[in-house]
């Protein structure tokens, strides 16, 4: 999809802020050099143009542009200015600086060795840095802003959830064995848009770098139930780590002769046993809320399931639902006693995880079509009984006006061996986008092995 149409997308510490506070084992912080990184991407050319990496939410983000607005020409900022393609760089400036504190004089240096993803970008630019650090004057702006980042911290733990995460975790999986001084710690910058991640920094601290909503950035934390519960993930997904990995560990060898990764990963990044393990965190956390907030689970689940496809995790509903199965048949026991099953039943169907698409989809234009008979192809047989939804999403010359449906679809008239759907279309659109499978829909279109139809499918069409 080309820029004038893109309408959607959607993972042992020496110094402490003095803003840290304790909630029973889990530290919930911010951190002088973890915003110092934060900041310093937000106020690069791809942090200021990009839209998820860095999360715009005033007034602090306007605060942060507007006080750095005498540094915005500094060189750092074209040294650090990353890409999406370039996200080990991103993500490894922003987390690494974690390893780093200020000494007396207000300079950075670093604590400890941690290196998150490989490339050493804050070391290899720690002078201008420093110098930013002066003639920005970052810590008096850090100062002024206290208040501000203890209100985030102090309202966190109910936001999220974290008391239920913690004890369903515990509940169905082996505490994790740690040393009696070892460390767990949520580190949160209003900036972070997207990209979390769950590291050891040493032998004794582990530290999640998630994201956090809109709501708890402006207060608003008894907003929206739905909205948390689907915010939770944020965090989940990374404690969640926690726990499943070292079950995985135990199960390494028979994880790799029963999850092909051929099959059922399809470009994510994710290697080996790394794979599985986001299979099987995104499947506990549907466990989580179907347990605790089952009215609305279904929806939420499918939603996830939705974005876990399009990363490449393309049999995330199938795993997930037999995750479930396994777990609620066998409630009494611990998530460790459903990997054997789990395994045996993903070797036995790998042959049927294949993605369908869509054919003969123009991408980048609006195609003049008979809305009477609009006619898709898909490269494999679809599940013609089942119902599904789409969004149709109106356009005025490439551009979104902001309205838009969801229809359902009951009885699609199927041919071809299900490999031809064609739709009638009752609408007043002139120019639209119809989507499959994303968010919002409440139904999706799978292949006749119960497999999504790749999600953010879409077809651009005009009256």
């Amino acid at each position: 999809m080309n820029s004038s149409i893109k309408f959607i997308i959607l993972s042992a510490i020496l110094f402490f802020s003095q803003d840290l506070i304790s909630q029973s084992d889990i530290k919930i912080e911010t951190s002088k050099s973890y915003e110092l990184s934060n900041i310093i991407l937000a106020l690069t050319e791809y942090g200021q143009t990009d839209k998820w990496d860095v999360q715009k939410v005033s007034p602090y983000y306007d605060e942060v542009l507007k006080y750095f607005e005498s540094t915005k020409n500094h060189p750092l900022l074209d040294s650090v200015n990353y890409s999406r393609s370039k996200w080990k760089e991103f993500l490894g400036f922003r987390t690494d600086m974690y390893a780093f504190s200020f000494n007396r004089d207000g300079k950075l240096h670093r604590d400890y060795a941690f290196n998150s993803f490989g490339p050493i970008e804050v070391d290899k630019n720690i002078n201008l840095i420093n110098d930013f650090i002066e003639k920005s004057n970052y810590l008096e702006f850090y100062e002024n802003h206290i208040d501000f980042y203890n209100k985030i911290i102090s309202n966190y733990k109910e936001y999220y959830f974290l008391n239920k995460t913690k004890s369903f975790l515990d509940k169905i999986a082996e505490k994790p064995k740690t040393k009696s001084n070892k460390k767990y710690i949520i580190t949160i910058s209003p900036l972070v848009g997207g990209q979390n991640c769950h590291r050891d920094t040493d032998s004794l601290t582990t530290v999640d770098f998630p994201n956090i909503s809109k709501d708890l950035i402006l207060g608003n934390v008894d907003n929206n139930l739905n909205a948390r519960i689907v915010e939770n993930h944020s965090i989940f997904t990374e404690m969640n780590h926690g726990y499943i990995n070292p079950i995985s560990d135990k199960y390494k060898k028979l994880i790799s002769q029963k999850f092909n990764l051929e099959k059922w990963d399809k470009g994510s990044g994710y290697q080996d046993i790394n794979s599985f393990n986001e299979y099987m965190t995104w499947a506990v956390y549907d466990l989580f809320i179907k347990e605790n907030f089952p009215k609305v689970a279904d929806s939420i689940s499918l939603q996830w399931q939705y974005q876990n496809a399009s990363r490449g995790f393309i049999g995330q509903n199938l795993f997930a639902k037999k995750v479930s199965e396994l777990y609620f048949k066998n409630k009494n026991k611990k998530l460790d006693d459903i990997y054997e099953p789990l395994l045996k039943w993903c070797k036995s169907i790998e042959n049927k995880i294949t993605q369908p698409v869509l054919l003969n989809v123009d991408e980048k234009r609006f195609v003049k079509t008979d809305l009477s008979k609009v006619e898709l192809d898909f490269s494999e047989e679809m599940d013609t009984n089942a119902p599904f939804t789409f969004q149709i999403v109106e356009f005025n010359n490439g551009n979104q006006t902001g309205k838009e449906n969801f229809i359902e679809v009951k009885n699609g008239n199927w041919s071809n061996n299900g490999k031809k759907l064609t739709l009638k279309l009752d609408t007043t659109f002139k120019e639209f986008v119809l989507i499959f499978n994303w968010w919002g829909n409440s139904k999706p279109l799978l292949s006749k092995n119960g497999v999504f139809l790749k999600p953010e499918s879409y077809i651009l069409l005009k009256e």
